[in-house]
């Protein structure tokens, strides 16, 4: 008996309710992935550690069970991606990913939907186009005016379990929402209102997972949930991603020798291994592709122009205001120098200036040429 038939009978006896799967839309493959045969992971170690992982589950829920009123609750399973390099900045665009089993229903969990003004067009295009598992729709306007407060933001947080925005105003929605759906995993995905098939492009979204993409070494990834997914489809979900991992990662080298392990896991419980790169590999240098060499040249050779210019314009600078320095040290000394003529007017004036007497009261006055003492008024 496989690790999944026994992870199986180790749950709970009643069976999952039946997956929402979208009807008007065909999985969509990214083309340059590699086939799941060519990656260094093998698919039984995927088995074998995801049917230990549901056993567990299983175990603590039985436990739980027996000694809490809540009884069974939902575990959500991640695969964790541990990486060599990490990316080189932070992606708040979360990257999709394809799923053969959507890991949630938005029949059963609530999506909203935020789009631009006015927003009773688009809630009356998606009644005629008969959809009905986007659950509500929010205008821009509305956002920015009845969400201002910390505790509204957070209370339409907790409204939706996904959230869509029309890529034409994605970021006026990301200045009015904040940081506070990043830090919660719950970044609006962007989707093409304009777009004629409009009930595909949000069933391919809302039938995918999502990478978010962090400055870290770490990524976590959501595969399903123990209660509305069974450990088969749990297991495809996993393999379906798996080539998505070595190309899908921006600003990291597009490549699985940058990924160092990978693990399964709950939200409670520890990490399973399914994969760890060689030892020798771990601390192998992973050389830049041909395109990053010359993108790192092209960065290399402006960064060194703008440098020159940049000392080329100090130096013009420098000249300028020596130029200038020199010119007004010129003016003032011929302001200082004086002529014959007003040198002989100057002696003139101070010869006729009253002379003053050191007693008090006493000038010096010269009449005729001789000098005469006056009494001072």
């Amino acid at each position: 008996m496989s690790a999944i038939a026994t992870a199986t009978t180790a749950s709970t006896s009643q069976a999952p309710p039946p997956l929402w799967k979208p009807a008007s839309v065909k999985p969509r493959e990214l083309p340059a992935l590699p086939a799941l045969s060519s990656l260094p992971v093998d698919p039984k170690q995927c088995e074998k550690a995801l049917g230990a992982l549901l056993a567990h589950v299983a175990r603590v829920q039985q436990q739980r069970e027996e000694t809490e009123l809540l009884g069974e609750q939902e575990e959500k399973v991640f695969l964790v991606v541990g990486l060599k390099k990490a990316p080189k900045r932070e992606v708040h665009k979360p990257v999709r990913l394809p799923l053969p089993h959507p890991v949630m229903n938005p029949r059963e969990s609530p999506v909203t939907l935020f789009v631009k003004d006015p927003q009773r067009e688009y809630k009356d295009l998606l009644a005629d186009l008969k959809i009905g598992f986007v659950s509500r729709v929010v205008g821009l306007d509305k956002l920015q005016k009845k969400h201002k407060t910390f505790e509204a933001k957070r209370a339409l947080l907790k409204e939706a379990e996904m959230f869509l925005v029309d890529d034409r105003v994605m970021p006026e929605v990301g200045k009015a929402i904040g940081k506070m759906w990043r830090d919660a995993k719950k970044q609006p995905i962007p989707v093409a209102i304009a777009r004629k098939d409009l009930k595909a492009e949000l069933e391919r979204a809302i039938a995918s997972t999502y990478m978010h993409v962090t400055t870290g070494t770490s990524i976590s990834i959501k595969l399903g949930t123990t209660s509305l997914h069974t450990p088969s489809e749990l297991l495809a979900n996993l393999l379906a991603i798996l080539p998505y991992i070595a190309t899908r990662i921006p600003n990291a080298p597009a490549s699985f020798d940058n990924v160092q392990s990978l693990h399964l896991k709950t939200s409670t419980s520890t990490a399973l291994p399914i994969y760890n790169s060689k030892l020798e590999d771990r601390f192998k240098v992973i050389e830049p592709t041909a395109e990053e060499k010359a993108e790192m040249d092209k960065k290399k050779a402006e960064k060194e122009r703008l440098k020159l210019e940049k000392a080329q314009r100090t130096k013009e600078r420098s000249a300028t205001k020596e130029g200038k320095g020199r010119l007004e040290k010129k003016r003032t000394a011929e302001d200082e120098e004086e002529t014959p003529a007003e040198e002989a007017e100057g002696k003139e004036a101070k010869a006729e200036a009253p002379k003053e007497d050191a007693r008090p009261g006493k000038k010096v006055k010269k009449v005729d040429g001789k000098a005469k003492k006056v009494k001072s008024a």
